[in-house]
């Protein structure tokens, strides 16, 4: 199977911090940099979510009919002692315009350097129906803290969406024509 990522490129909830200052940003995610840049949370309950860039791979390169699956993974750390809790959520506007919705992943992060951390593979876009590739184009992901943390800060560096598929077949055209034509 080959893969691309879906980086994240706007805002659409912001209630984490970011490293700098002010409200996370996406811009604070998009980067594998770890503590050069991030956004954080100790407070539980609150929410980062954001859109993500248009795939990066043309549809007619991928054999749709094989399926596709779709991973969020995130670059994250725990300051100081102890594990931190973070739900990770697929969501967004389906091609079709119904939601995209995967239920969510429950991720501990344990404390000392960055590590990726994944939630599930999955192959639907609402748990019955198959991605189609106009679905990518509405996916969003949220993280939202789970419980306050007493101990530190729950950081994450970089976010985003890796979507495992099978290439197109490409026509070889030698072998119809001739190898001399």
């Amino acid at each position: 199977m080959a893969t691309f990522i879906m980086l994240p490129d706007g805002d659409v909830i912001t209630e984490w911090d970011a490293s700098g200052g002010g409200t996370a940003a996406y811009t604070d995610v998009d980067n594998d940099d770890g503590d050069t840049q991030y956004a954080f949370s100790d407070t539980g309950s609150e929410r980062l979510q954001v859109s993500l860039a248009a795939p990066s791979v043309a549809e007619a390169d991928i054999d749709m009919s094989a399926g596709i699956t779709v991973t969020i993974k995130a670059s994250a750390s725990k300051t100081l002692a102890g594990n931190s809790l973070v739900d990770f959520f697929q969501l967004g506007t389906a091609a079709d315009s119904s939601v995209i919705s995967n239920g969510s992943d429950r991720i501990t992060v344990v404390s000392g350097g960055y590590a990726t951390y994944s939630g599930t593979a999955e192959t639907t876009s609402d748990n019955t129906n198959l991605w189609e590739y106009g679905d990518l184009a509405g996916l969003q992901i949220k993280l939202a803290k789970f419980r306050n943390d007493r101990f530190g800060e729950l950081r994450v560096s970089y976010l985003y969406a890796e979507v495992a598929y099978t290439p197109a077949a490409v026509a070889d055209n030698a072998t119809f024509f001739g190898a001399n034509f």
